[in-house]
């Protein structure tokens, strides 16, 4: 059996290769999110379609104005979309704030490296250390907002539990609560 990290590691490399289809221009935010007894697991997938999104993103990091991102321009986009990804996250635990700590980051150019307005990507895998076991009952809170304010994608995968998994499309700012079943390693 695979660990949740090597899963999530490898849903990561598999979303931010994928391209967002069939939805209309803008930003389009996943929230893949595994709960163990004393885990908090959260995928962040964020694509930005083409357009002038992408172009204003990506001419802002090109500080030699050469046209090509490359190096410490790459590095400054992907602190851009990880910060307008994680930066209206809010974690919670019947009540208890969860602090959002970035443990990998990727972003994909999708091939073109030029300051253009090809589409981006960026996926982040966050991950939690809950102090106290997740017991039943206790309801995990997700709140958060994309940077159009469209609506996210939430999906809650309790570990080891009965209960089947949450997959719900939420509007940008509305807090979600998903009550907790028993939870195994």
């Amino acid at each position: 059996m695979r660990s949740t990290a090597t899963r999530n590691s490898a849903l990561l490399l598999a979303l931010v290769a994928g391209v967002a289809w069939g939805h209309p221009k803008g930003f389009h935010k996943k929230l893949t999110i595994t709960v163990t007894p004393t885990r908090v697991s959260v995928l962040v997938v964020m694509d930005v379609d083409s357009g002038e999104r992408c172009l204003l993103l990506r001419e802002a990091v090109d500080s030699n104005r050469d046209g090509v991102l490359k190096g410490e321009e790459v590095t400054r986009l992907k602190e851009r979309l990880v910060k307008l990804a994680t930066q209206p996250l809010k974690l919670g635990l019947s009540g208890a704030p969860l602090p959002v700590q970035v443990k990998e980051s990727k972003v994909s150019l999708r091939d073109d490296p030029r300051a253009n307005d090809s589409p981006l990507s960026v996926a982040l895998l966050l991950e939690i250390d809950h102090p106290h076991a997740v017991a039943e009952g206790m309801e995990l809170e997700v709140t958060d907002t994309a940077p159009d304010t469209s609506s996210i994608v939430l999906q809650v995968f309790q570990a080891g539990s009965l209960a089947p998994p949450f997959e719900q499309e939420v509007p940008s700012g509305q807090k979600t609560k998903i009550r907790m079943g028993v939870l195994k390693e």
